[in-house]
C-alpha cells in the first residue's frame, strides 16, 4: 500500500503552510499563529493518513486467469471490484501494459462509488499486437483518503494469461472464392473419381462383377455367389508438419499499396518504408490451421507436427472442434529457432508413429541448396508408405531472368535478377528430384500460400490417391 499527496493537500501546503512557515520565521508577533496553523495541518494530515491508510485492504479484483484472442482484433478483459470493507468514493485502475497490447479505449478507468459488500464491473478495451502467450502482471488502483489529504494506492498481482492466436480472416477471405468455384466445402455431395476399398456391405452376385470382389466365405456359407461392394474412403488421416528452424524467419515484405488494412496495421510483426514485414513462419501457422479447418469440414482426421533441431510437437490426427483448439493452442507460441533442421530425425519420427498411410503437407524452406540436400537424403524413409506435398514460400527475387516478375530497369537490377534467377533453377532442380521420389513442391507466393495447400488437399481427397 503506497500514498501520495492529493491536490488538496498540496493546496493547502501553498496558500496556508507556505504563509505559515513564513509567519513563524519572520513574522514577529504572528509566530504563534504560524506555529499553530502548521501543527494543524500537519496533525490533520497525519490523522487522515492514518485512518486511510488500510483503505484498498479490503478491495478484491476478480480478473478471469485465461483469456483467448486474435491477432488484431480487440477483446474485452472484464475487471470487477468487491468491496468487503467501508464504502469507497470512488476509484481509479489501470493495468500494467506490456508492448505486445494497447489499451483501445481507456488506459485508466474511474469507477464510482462502491458502497461496503457491493461490486462494480468494467471492461478493459485491448488490442493485440502481436501472436503468442503473455501475462499481464500488475494492476493498479486508487483511491481518496478519508479526509481528502492523500491518494491511496495499491498494487495487485493479477497474473493473467493472455494468448494472443494468429488471425485467420484474410486467409478465409481469399479461400471464398476457391469454394464457391469448386463447390467442395464439405457441405455439398461432389462426385469423386476411384473405386475406392473402405467395405460398404455383401450383396448377390450381378453378372460383370468382378470376380476379385466375390467374397468366397460368405459365398460358401450361402450356397449363391455373393459379391463385396466398396465405397469411397471418407476419412482420411492428414498432418500439416511445420518447420520452425532458421530458414523460417525470412522476412516476407507486403507492398503497403497491396495490404489490406486490417493485415497491415494489424496482422504483421513490423512495418517501415514501403512495406509491411512478417515472417515465413506466420505464413505456415496460418496454412496449417486454415488446412485443419478444410479437413474438419471435409471429415478426415487432422494432425499437427512442428520440428526444428528436433521433433517437439505431435499432435495424432483427430477430428472435432476440440481437437483444433488442441492444435491451435499447440502451434499458436511457435517461433523461429536460431538452428538448423534435422529431417533425419523428423523422418524416423514420422515413420516410426504414423502406421497407416497419409496425407502429409510439410511447410518447410528448401531455398538453402544444403537444407534441400538434406531433405532429399532424408524424404525417401516415407515417400513410399505416405503421400507427401511440400509448400514453401518462393523467395521475393527467385523468378526467370526477364520474366514479368523480374523485369530489370537497370545496370543493378540485372545482377539482382540473375542472382534470382539461380536461386529460382536451384529450386526448380529441386523440385524436379524430389517428384522423381513421388514427391510435389510446391513455391507459391506468400498470400497464396493456403490456396495451394487448400487446393493440393482438394485434388488429392478427389482422386482418391492416399
Amino acid at each position: 500500500m503506497r500514498f501520495v499527496p492529493n491536490n488538496l493537500l498540496i493546496w493547502i501546503t501553498v496558500l496556508v503552510l507556505v504563509p505559515a512557515i513564513t509567519m513563524l520565521v519572520y513574522g514577529g508577533a504572528f509566530q504563534m499563529i504560524g506555529l499553530v496553523l502548521i501543527i494543524a495541518v500537519v496533525f490533520v494530515a497525519v490523522v487522515d493518513l492514518q485512518l486511510s491508510q488500510g483503505r484498498l485492504k479490503n478491495l478484491e479484483l476478480e480478473i478471469p486467469d485465461l483469456n483467448r484472442c486474435t491477432k488484431g482484433r480487440e477483446v474485452g478483459v472484464p475487471v470487477t471490484f468487491l468491496n468487503r470493507g467501508p464504502e469507497l468514493p470512488w476509484i481509479r485502475f489501470g493495468l500494467a501494459m506490456i508492448p505486445e497490447f494497447r489499451a483501445t479505449n481507456k488506459v485508466i478507468f474511474r469507477v464510482p462509488k462502491i458502497e461496503k459488500d457491493k461490486s462494480r464491473q468494467i471492461e478493459y478495451e485491448l488490442l493485440p499486437l502481436k501472436r503468442g502467450q503473455f501475462t499481464m502482471p500488475t494492476g493498479h488502483a486508487e483511491t481518496v483518503s478519508s479526509f481528502g489529504f492523500w491518494l491511496i494506492r495499491r498494487n495487485y498481482e493479477i497474473d493473467i494469461e493472455m494468448r494472443v492466436y494468429p488471425d485467420l480472416s484474410v486467409e478465409r477471405k481469399r479461400l471464398s472464392s476457391l469454394f464457391l468455384r469448386r463447390g467442395n466445402d464439405g457441405s455439398h455431395v461432389v462426385r469423386q473419381v476411384g473405386k475406392g476399398r473402405e467395405f460398404e456391405q455383401l450383396r448377390d452376385y450381378q453378372p460383370g462383377d468382378d470376380y476379385i470382389d466375390v467374397d468366397w466365405k460368405a459365398t460358401a456359407r450361402r450356397g449363391v455367389p455373393v459379391t463385396r461392394t466398396y465405397q469411397i474412403e471418407r476419412t482420411q488421416e492428414v498432418y500439416v508438419v511445420v518447420d520452425h528452424s532458421r530458414l523460417s524467419a525470412r522476412e516476407l515484405k507486403v507492398p503497403l499499396d497491396e495490404a489490406e488494412d486490417h493485415e497491415l496495421l494489424l496482422n504483421q510483426d513490423s512495418a517501415g518504408g514501403e512495406f509491411s514485414i512478417t515472417t515465413q513462419l506466420e505464413r505456415f501457422l496460418h496454412c496449417s490451421l486454415i488446412l485443419a479447418s478444410v479437413a474438419e469440414r471435409q471429415g478426415d482426421l487432422f494432425g499437427f507436427v512442428s520440428f526444428s533441431n528436433q521433433v517437439d510437437r505431435f499432435i495424432r490426427g483427430k477430428n472435432g472442434r476440440d481437437h483444433y483448439n488442441i492444435i491451435r493452442d499447440a502451434l499458436y507460441t511457435l517461433e523461429p529457432e536460431p538452428v538448423a533442421p534435422d529431417f533425419e530425425q523428423l523422418m524416423i519420427a514420422l515413420r516410426t508413429r504414423l502406421t497407416r498411410r497419409a496425407l502429409i503437407v510439410m511447410l518447410v524452406d528448401l531455398s538453402d541448396p544444403l537444407t534441400a540436400e538434406h531433405f532429399y537424403e532424408a524424404i525417401p524413409l516415407i515417400s513410399r508408405q505416405h503421400l507427401i506435398l511440400v509448400n514453401m514460400v518462393r523467395p521475393e527475387k527467385a523468378h526467370p531472368l526477364f520474366s514479368k516478375n523480374a523485369v530489370p530497369e537497370n545496370v543493378s537490377d540485372i545482377y539482382e535478377s540473375l542472382g534470382g534467377h539461380f536461386q529460382w533453377q536451384d529450386l526448380r532442380e529441386t523440385g524436379k528430384k524430389l517428384s522423381h521420389l513421388g514427391v510435389e513442391l510446391g513455391l507459391p507466393d506468400h498470400e497464396e500460400l493456403c490456396a495451394e495447400a487448400v487446393t493440393q488437399y482438394l485434388n488429392v481427397k478427389k482422386r482418391q490417391l492416399i
